[in-house]
């Protein structure tokens, strides 16, 4: 309660695209909430219409904020103050800019400069936690119990029994050379593996111990998927083979047991004996070439195949977490910039114009799981790798696990491999979805005037008073917080030369030296730029400087609470490492289940909205599914006593026919053309609008909001139209049927009659608002203090209603319609 410095905020205005609200802002233990009052003309402030829009934001939804400060007064040249409503009228040149994972962008301004400071303030504190204890995962409490178990709802045991494994030598299953070692059970052998692997029945647990000490972080070869044909998927981090080609005679055994276990006695026959061992298996390098081989100089690398019998290498040139971060920015940004021109009306345009190579990085993942999915389908063994075998390598495992078996493409089947191939194997959703907030991402930066033009003669010496009347702000280029990744810096003056070396440079080392350099030229220019700031007229009405010390760029926080140590406090110029560590690995994986969605609309029982809002959860931090690194962390928290599983949400109804993630176009097992083994095509691949859209059933429209809904569904169709085509214009293909229609457009046609979301988004006329408002509840009752006076008295106010129109579904972040379930909106 400390750091709410502001719990209310009236007359508050907040933006978002073209439409402008006043309200009161709510600032809670877990929640920013906007309640409208009426909708505003944005140039003259005059009210259009009343309305009722409420917005909920979760802290950790947050992705970045923008503190924007009013542009620079300095002193009257006749020595008179500044009236009330001319502070009022500069104070609103400010404002605080928001940017969510979940593609909402909303704009804040306050005539009171001192109460945006604070709210700033507020949310910043909010957002970035010390622990995932702090999360709401750890308060929420659904006012009603769900019937459906969602921690239950896998187990490694079960699943892998299902599976066949286990069986015993004795048996004749695919399985009977498969056994569940509990080598791991206090996690001794590798932290961020399950407690339960399955491991070849041959293979004993000491050998294990030692593959493991070859494997980076211990994640030695397991076994991820057993196929109905014996072949079998497993997965690993890169081996330590370093500079000095070192080998471990136990992994090599391991990774030949692994191959032996589909032949008859379990044991590898002789080379050349023609025994079908001898087929190609397949060792999966997730990684470019160039980055396995440059990962031997710190003692890592890619395995030696002449050590490895029986197989071959594939690398897939799936870049690392870093490239997909810049391509995730590079897109946010032109989703989130306004058009410069009347022709650009779609979003479509500016991505392709922002050159993030987004759906290529997709298409790489994608030939990946089409190689994977292949070879296990013709009886071949596939280990599947990358650097630490958390990120890439669950991508590829999942998904063609996916492609291969029917049970995953239901919707309880796919909860199961979500937990198996992405919760229990360790991907670290705390540091790649960033939920404990990255104060750097929280940066400031200072309006100034725009410049008039040049006056002569008599209008000049008439315009006495000209630098007292403010001007239309623009947006100083000089940052005064931490640089953004993907923003512009506003460096210092620098020798030419020596830039234009390290920006040419093709070299490893030129490459690195550069954004180095450019790096610490921004945090020097920002600790320039807060120092001039600082020396501005001491009559300037700003209080940044005066009142809010902890704001300023690079504040290190004192060692104690003495004047002295506040007064002496640094300058930071390193980086955040855990805003280093965040990248959209699991939003991608989502992106290319879409895919396959589109392309094999009737082999999934699930809907579009259930990947969407699994999306919106990945990021709400509402429940303890998509939080922590690890297994082991989790068991330490206690996550399954103190949090809810986001899958006791999703199967709270008895009957999945009858709910909103239901296909009705779904085939199941055993019906015409029903294929069990589906493959991807990477030639087919369209943007997912709506993922990427502006557009959040997060607010709740009033009767009386004016959408301009003709104009903005004229913008729709246009992106739709052209994002089918997005992929083929990227790579300059053209693919057609015989009758000459587009396959997409026919893949989208089938995908309109099976979603009600898409449907509606590719009609022209806009539908009535759904009548299911769940409720929200209120925060716990140790926090009740924070919650705003007006809400109390409702107790649980009213989320928007999902709108089945052509605007808001193209986001459906969370789920309407429940009763059971509260909060699905924040």
């Amino acid at each position: 309660m400390d750091l709410i410095q502001l719990p209310r905020v009236e007359r508050m205005r907040l933006r978002r695209g073209g439409d402008e609200y006043i309200g009161t802002l709510h600032l809670t233990t877990h929640h920013l909430i906007f309640s409208a009052t009426a909708k505003i003309d944005s140039t003259s402030g005059e009210t259009i219409s009343s309305s009722d829009l409420e917005l909920w934001l979760g802290y950790p939804l947050i992705h970045s904020a923008e503190l924007q400060r009013p542009p620079k007064l300095g002193s009257r040249r006749d020595g008179s103050v500044y009236e009330r409503s001319e502070l009022m009228a500069w104070a609103l040149q400010g404002a605080i800019r928001i940017r969510c994972h979940h593609f909402l962008f909303v704009t804040l301004r306050c005539a009171d400069v001192r109460k945006l400071y604070d709210s700033f303030s507020t949310i910043k504190q909010l957002a970035c936690v010390a622990s995932l204890e702090k999360l709401y995962a750890f308060d929420y409490r659904p006012q009603s119990a769900n019937s459906s178990n969602g921690w239950g709802i896998y187990s490694a045991r079960e699943e892998f029994e299902r599976m066949g494994v286990g069986a015993g030598a004795d048996s004749e299953g695919i399985g009977r050379f498969w056994r569940l070692s509990a080598a791991n059970d206090k996690f001794q052998l590798c932290a961020t593996y399950p407690d339960e692997l399955a491991v070849p029945l041959r293979i004993s647990d000491t050998t294990l111990t030692y593959a493991a000490r070859y494997r980076s972080k211990g994640r030695l070869p397991v076994l991820s998927y057993l196929h109905a044909n014996g072949a079998s998927m497993t997965r690993s981090s890169q081996p330590m083979v370093g500079l000095k080609q070192a080998r471990s005679v136990q992994d090599e055994k391991l990774v030949e047991a692994v191959i032996a276990s589909a032949e008859p006695q379990g044991v590898t026959p002789r080379l050349g004996s023609g025994s079908s061992s001898e087929r190609s298996n397949i060792i999966i390098d997730a990684r470019p070439t160039t980055n396995a081989v440059v990962n031997r100089a710190v003692g890592a690398g890619s395995e030696n195949m002449d050590h490895y019998k029986r197989c071959r290498k594939v690398y897939l040139g799936i870049d690392n977490i870093h490239v997909m971060r810049d391509a995730l920015n590079k897109l946010t940004d032109a989703v989130a910039a306004e058009s410069t021109c009347a022709a650009d009306r779609g979003v479509v345009a500016r991505i392709q114009s922002s050159r993030s190579n987004w759906l290529r990085h997709i298409e790489n993942i994608m030939v990946g799981v089409r190689t994977i999915v292949q070879a296990i389908d013709a009886s071949q063994h596939v280990l599947v790798h990358c650097s630490d075998g958390w990120d890439r390598t669950a991508q590829l495992t999942s998904l063609a696990q996916l492609c291969l078996d029917p049970y995953y493409r239901t919707a309880r089947g796919f909860a199961v491999l979500v937990e198996k191939e992405w919760v229990s194997f360790g991907h670290q959703f705390t540091l790649r979805c960033g939920h404990l907030g990255h104060p750097d991402r929280f940066k400031i930066t200072r309006a100034s005037f725009a410049q008039r033009p040049a006056k002569t003669g008599a209008e000049s010496e008439s315009d006495t008073e000209s630098d007292e009347t403010p001007e239309e702000p623009v947006a100083d280029t000089t940052t005064s917080g931490s640089a953004s990744s993907n923003s512009p810096a506003n460096v210092a003056a620098a020798p030419v030369d020596t830039y234009e070396f390290l920006q040419s440079s093709t070299s490893m080392f030129g490459r690195f030296a550069s954004r180095a350099f450019k790096g610490v030229q921004s945090r020097i220019s920002s600790a320039i730029q807060a120092a001039s700031d600082n020396l501005d007229d001491i009559d300037d009405p700003d209080p940044f400087y005066t009142e809010y010390p902890h704001l300023q760029p690079n504040y290190v926080p004192p060692a104690s609470d003495t004047a002295h140590h506040r007064a002496s406090s640094g300058f930071r110029l390193g980086r955040s490492k855990h805003d280093h560590e965040t990248s959209p690995v699991f939003q991608q994986f989502l992106d290319c289940v879409f895919q396959l969605w589109v392309q094999h609309p009737t082999m999934f029982e699930f809907n579009e909205r259930f990947l969407l809002d699994l999306f919106y959860h990945l990021h709400s931090a509402q429940f303890g599914t998509f939080i922590g690194n690890n297994t082991r962390e989790r068991q330490t928290l206690k996550f399954k006593e103190r949090t809810q599983s986001v899958w006791s949400w999703v199967f709270r109804h008895e009957c999945w026919e009858g709910s909103e993630y239901a296909n009705p176009l779904y085939m199941a097992d055993g019906a015409v053309d029903y294929t069990k083994v589906i493959a991807p095509d990477p030639a087919f691949l369209q943007y997912w609008s709506a993922m990427f859209s502006c557009h959040d059933p997060a607010f709740k429209r009033g009767a009386g909001d004016n959408d301009d809904s003709d104009d903005e569904s004229d913008e729709k169709d246009e992106d739709i139209e052209a994002a089918t085509a997005l992929k083929a214009d990227d790579d300059d293909h053209d693919h057609k049927d015989e009758s000459g229609v587009s396959l997409i457009n026919d893949r989208m046609t089938l995908s309109r009659i099976s979603e009600p979301g898409l449907a509606s988004a590719l009609e022209e006329e806009e539908q009535p608002l759904s009548k299911l408002q769940p409720k929200l509840e209120p925060e716990p009752e140790s926090q009740q203090e924070s919650i705003p006076s007006e809400l109390e008295s409702e107790h649980t106010p009213k989320p928007p209603a999902l709108p089945h129109t052509n605007k808001s579904v193209d986001a459906p972040r969370a789920l309407a319609g429940s009763s059971s379930f509260e909060n699905v909106w924040v």
